[in-house]
């Protein structure tokens, strides 16, 4: 793995071939090779669901003390509105998206956040830089990202 200067971002391609499998370029158009799954994983997230209440919610969590959010941000990626919600789409280089992220301990609580998020949406890999003071700095991670392409979203980037 190339090392990059502390000061410099990672291109949105960079990141991309990162996540791609090994055969990416001699693949067959359309074939699907998803991620093997790893948990505990860092998701990040960009609307509603990065509000605790929510978060609580969706994974009937107990009452009590309050998830712990991470301030953090994606970079090469932009918000659009999709009617009331946000749809994370591809954006200019070294676009911010600004949100939180949380750690998901597992496979279950990653199927609640789907089934939450329906079918408009898949879980996509990505590069969560923290704003924190806390580390780790950067991991890699997942966000949800909306299941067709930017020129399909009715209205302007949010």
């Amino acid at each position: 793995m190339t090392t990059i200067p502390p000061n410099e971002e990672l291109s949105p391609y960079y990141t991309m071939f990162e996540f791609a499998p090994q055969d990416y370029l001699t693949n067959v158009e359309g074939a699907v090779h998803d991620l093997p799954p790893e948990y505990p994983v860092y998701y990040f997230f960009y609307g509603i669901l990065k509000t605790p209440a929510t978060l609580k919610r969706i994974l009937d969590l107990p009452e009590g003390g309050e998830p712990k959010f991470r301030p953090a941000k994606i970079i090469g990626y932009a918000l659009a509105k999709w009617g009331d919600y946000p749809a994370l789409i591809d954006g200019e280089q070294g676009q911010v998206v600004s949100g939180s992220a949380w750690l998901v301990q597992d496979v279950e609580q990653a199927r609640k956040f789907a089934y939450y998020e329906t079918k408009a949406y898949k879980v996509f890999p990505c590069r969560i830089r923290f704003t924190d003071d806390e580390a780790p700095e950067v991991v890699s991670g997942r966000t949800f990202y909306v299941c067709w392409g930017s020129t399909d979203i009715a209205g302007a980037a949010v």
